[in-house]
């Protein structure tokens, strides 16, 4: 990368993933654990230390392109007149000082801060365990009965083993006059209803599903509890 396009183009895509970072940090559950937290904040770190580095030589471009004779330098323009490119310069450098600096006394303690502290958060280990800790939330936070329905014994699950269909255990919470079915199938997590099932050879096949808002084997219970319950209120609103 050495020509204008290269240097236009890396800075835009760098903006656009510096903007989706946020995005997805706004999230509820962005975050399961402080050491997400520092995962994330180291980062988000040595972006800041790079961003500092590209304004720096920005700047250095800039004064290649006055070098050059294709610019000219004025002098600093005075009270109450718009900027120039002198105060463009300097004011380049004063950030790239600033963001060094902040990096240089924040980083390296803000993130083991983070990833030293203790955390409760229930992260199950596989897709099983995911299924079993849902199940006992729903019977907790629903009225209705929920049921885990086990496809295999205890310690017969083999989690690098599943083809994206978990371990076919399911759970099913009754809702009113309906059934729903919650369980991982397709690399996803999915939610079901009785009425949308086609029953053959003792196998359920859903032809309609509403797939969850994450698709992690490990997610957070809370989380697939959440929206399993806004899921049936919206049913039955």
């Amino acid at each position: 990368m050495h020509d204008p396009e290269d240097s236009v183009e890396m800075a835009c895509a760098a903006a656009e993933i510096a903007g989706a970072s946020a995005q997805a940090l706004s999230d509820p559950w962005s975050l399961y654990t402080p050491q997400d937290a520092a995962a994330v904040a180291s980062a988000l770190f040595v972006q800041l230390q790079y961003n500092a580095d590209a304004l720096q030589e920005l700047a250095r471009g800039v004064g290649r392109i006055v070098e050059r004779g294709e610019a000219e330098l004025p002098a600093p323009a005075g009270p109450g007149q718009p900027a120039n490119l002198s105060e463009a310069l300097e004011a380049l450098r004063s950030v790239t000082d600033t963001i060094h600096g902040l990096v240089a006394r924040h980083a390296s303690t803000t993130v083991r801060a983070l990833h030293a502290a203790p955390s409760s958060a229930p992260v199950p280990a596989d897709a099983h365990q995911t299924v079993v800790d849902v199940a006992a939330l729903l019977t907790e936070q629903h009225d209705g009965e929920v049921t885990l329905n086990a496809f295999h014994g205890d310690g017969e699950y083999d989690p690098q083993d599943d083809g994206g269909f978990g371990c076919f255990c399911r759970v099913t919470i009754v809702g009113g006059d309906e059934k729903y079915y919650f369980y991982y199938g397709d690399s996803e997590w999915c939610v079901a209803k009785e009425s949308d099932c086609q029953t053959s050879d003792r196998s359920m096949h859903f032809g309609i599903w509403e797939t969850l808002s994450t698709t992690l084997k490990t997610a957070h219970p809370q989380q697939l509890a959440d929206d399993i319950l806004r899921i049936m209120a919206a049913d039955h609103a």
